[in-house]
C-alpha cells in the first residue's frame, strides 16, 4: 500500500530549487490569496443565502399578508351578498309591479 505524500507549497518550492525565503514568501502570498477568496465567497453567500432570522421575518410577513387578504375577501363577500340581496329585491319588486300592471290591463280590457 502506498500512502499519498502531502507536501506543503514551501517544501515543493524548496525541493524545486527555490530559495527558502522566496519559497516562504510565495507560500504566504498564496495562502493570503486563498483566504481572501474564501472571505469573498463567504460575503457573497451571506448576501445571497437566507438566515433563520430572515426565514422567521419572511414567515411573519406572509402571515400578515395572508390575514390582510382574508379580511379583504371577507369584506368583498359581505359587499357581494348586499348587492345580490338588493338586486333580488329590485327584481321581485319589478315582477310584482309587472303582474299588477298586467292584471290591471286584463281587468280593463276584460
Amino acid at each position: 500500500m502506498s500512502m499519498p505524500i502531502e507536501l506543503s507549497l514551501y517544501e515543493a518550492l524548496t525541493e524545486a530549487g527555490v530559495k527558502p525565503d522566496s519559497a516562504r514568501r510565495v507560500e504566504r502570498q498564496v495562502e493570503a490569496a486563498i483566504t481572501r477568496g474564501q472571505e469573498a465567497v463567504r460575503a457573497e453567500m451571506h448576501d445571497q443565502l437566507m438566515t433563520k432570522a430572515d426565514g422567521v421575518g419572511l414567515r411573519n410577513e406572509i402571515t400578515q399578508v395572508r390575514n390582510e387578504l382574508k379580511q379583504e375577501i371577507t369584506g368583498l363577500r359581505v359587499e357581494m351578498h348586499k348587492a345580490i340581496n338588493e338586486q333580488t329585491w329590485k327584481l321581485l319588486s319589478f315582477f310584482i309591479a309587472a303582474n299588477g300592471i298586467m292584471l290591471a290591463v286584463m281587468k280593463y280590457l276584460g
